[in-house]
């Protein structure tokens, strides 16, 4: 009698139904937790790169005081074009109308960030640097140093910009332009009185005003609605149309100011009307109805001015950058007192006009 051989059950490789979506969601579950934290290395190497940058602006300011004995203007004259074509460029050949070269800080410091051509476009008269609508492409390139990675916000297509200058106090009702930009107040002033309605230029400031510390003193900070780092107004193409008289808006487009406020005003009863700082006046401030990305110079919200928006903001979380005069960079937060704020902006805050001048800055403040 012949038996039947035994049957194996048959075995086939590979996963099941199962064990492919249980696998697809350990997978998916770790690129939840890993994208977040690439990003945010990806950030952080964004920020690092932004404070090394504004850290190589102070240093450069730092050079140019030692070399001028003096920190540059927010604007100044840097010669005059008598009015021809543009030897720089030989292949754009059109007659170029005569005028005055004026710029703010960034052109000063061209020589310290390895941009010693573009200054010499600015400070030799046979170089214009602008045109009838806008500046010279020689006169205004974007400068990779000039531009923090981490910024959403910049628009142009020249002279692209992030940094802005320490440029004192607003004036206001009591306090004038020229008390306004006195050496305690702050770094940067102004050096371009214009022909037609001259107004007042600032003393020069030098190292030795800084009594509060070298350390203590900020030169440069981020801004979100920083405008090219070659305009002197905030409308049209950014340059004045009448460069005789003083571009008012100069000392907010490429600058940061500190306001006549104080976050306790009730402690100052013999200043009457004292407000506390508007949220736009803070770090990162934006308003109400509009945040720090969605605010532009350009376009000022009604009820706001180009003052209110000259303050540091930046896309980085929860602060900005700034340089020092030590020629040190530090990341400050967003949460700082305003009376820090306004201790980082003076030279010497007992002889400045902030409210509280008895204040002193301590290193818990930071």
């Amino acid at each position: 009698m012949v038996q039947a051989s035994g049957l194996k059950p048959t075995r086939y490789s590979g996963f099941t139904l199962v064990e492919l979506l249980v696998v697809i969601t350990i997978i998916g579950i770790l690129m939840g937790l890993l994208i977040p934290a690439v990003n945010a290395a990806r950030e952080a190497a964004r920020r690092n790169q932004c404070a090394t940058q504004i850290n190589n602006l102070a240093k450069g300011a730092i050079q140019f005081e030692m070399a001028k004995k003096r920190y540059p203007g927010w604007l100044e004259s840097f010669g005059t074009f008598s009015g021809t074509t543009d030897p720089s460029d030989p292949e754009t050949a059109v007659t170029l109308a005569a005028h005055i070269k004026i710029g703010p800080w960034a052109v000063n410091m061209l020589p310290y960030l390895d941009a010693q051509p573009t200054f010499e476009i600015w400070n030799e008269d046979k170089y214009p640097v602008q045109t009838a609508t806008g500046f010279t492409r020689n006169a205004a390139p974007s400068l990779p140093i000039m531009q923090c990675p981490s910024s959403i916000t910049i628009e142009a297509n020249y002279a692209r910009n992030s940094y802005v200058s320490n440029n004192g106090m607003e004036p206001n009702a009591t306090i004038g332009f020229a008390t306004s930009m006195a050496r305690v107040n702050g770094v940067f002033n102004n050096k371009y009185a214009g022909l037609t309605s001259p107004v007042p230029v600032g003393d020069a400031v030098r190292a030795d005003d800084f009594k509060d510390g070298a350390g203590y003193t900020v030169l440069f900070t981020e801004n979100l609605q920083a405008l090219p780092w070659t305009n002197v107004t905030a409308t049209g193409n950014g340059i004045s149309g009448t460069p005789d008289t003083y571009p008012g808006a100069s000392r907010y487009v490429s600058g940061f100011v500190w306001h006549f406020r104080d976050p306790n005003p009730a402690a100052f009863p013999a200043i009457a009307g004292l407000q506390t700082p508007a949220q736009v006046h803070r770090i990162n401030g934006g308003t109400a109805t509009d945040d720090k990305f969605a605010l532009r110079m350009t376009s000022v919200p009604a009820g706001l001015s180009l003052a209110d928006l000259a303050r540091p903001s930046s896309a980085h979380v929860g602060g900005v950058n700034m340089g020092f005069a030590d020629g040190s960079s530090k990341f400050v937060t967003e949460i700082i007192d305003y009376r820090v704020y306004q201790a980082y902006m003076t030279t010497r805050g007992k002889s400045s006009n902030v409210p509280f001048r008895e204040y002193v800055l301590e290193g818990e403040s930071l």
